[in-house]
């Protein structure tokens, strides 16, 4: 691979990034098709800010949350060590990937801003989507999928996500890094 990819994932306590907490935040790295490192972060926030339906979502006890969560300083601190250990060269910014990954982007991005960190320092504005290339991989007729979400392309590609694990930050970026993967074997 020309240039490592970071394969995210965020728990968020809703839809919006300028309203509602990012909650965690999960990062995994590999080579080639085998990871070599992963990362998952909780976040803590005075207060927390969530919807029912986010809350639905992902599951989250915030009171056993934020027993394990890491103030949003200390848990940039730790993301920030995270790629400098796997992306060390500052003149390339680092390329997210992901399902739907403009979610996890603007929650990611919004995040940043508000610890004052610009976010274009460490990422930049290319990404690669899972749903996209899934889609593409259907209309070109080698994928037989109508629903394009993670739970029928996990299912489909029998990419096993135990229930515990699914709709969390770390659970839901292994598995995606394994759909991407499975996708660029229908590419060939």
């Amino acid at each position: 691979m020309a240039q490592p990819l970071l394969f995210v994932d965020t728990e968020t306590g809703g839809v919006d990034p300028r309203k509602h907490s990012l909650l965690s935040v999960a990062f995994v790295v590999g080579d080639g098709p085998k990871v070599i490192n992963s990362l998952e972060v909780l976040i803590r926030h005075e207060p927390f800010v969530v919807s029912a339906g986010g809350m639905r979502v992902n599951r989250i006890d915030l009171v056993r949350h934020a027993e394990a969560a890491l103030e949003p300083r200390m848990a940039m601190d730790v993301m920030g060590v995270f790629l400098d250990q796997h992306f060390p060269h500052r003149c390339k910014p680092v390329i997210l990937a992901g399902h739907n990954v403009a979610f996890d982007q603007a929650f990611l991005e919004t995040f940043w801003e508000g610890l004052g960190i610009p976010f274009e320092s460490r990422f930049g504005h290319r990404t690669v989507d899972t749903h996209a290339i899934a889609a593409a991989l259907r209309d070109a007729g080698r994928l037989p999928l109508e629903d394009l979400g993670s739970s029928s392309l996990f299912a489909h590609f029998g990419i096993e996500v135990p229930e515990e694990k699914r709709h969390t930050a770390l659970g839901d970026a292994l598995a995606t890094f394994e759909l991407y993967w499975k996708l660029v074997g229908r590419m060939a």
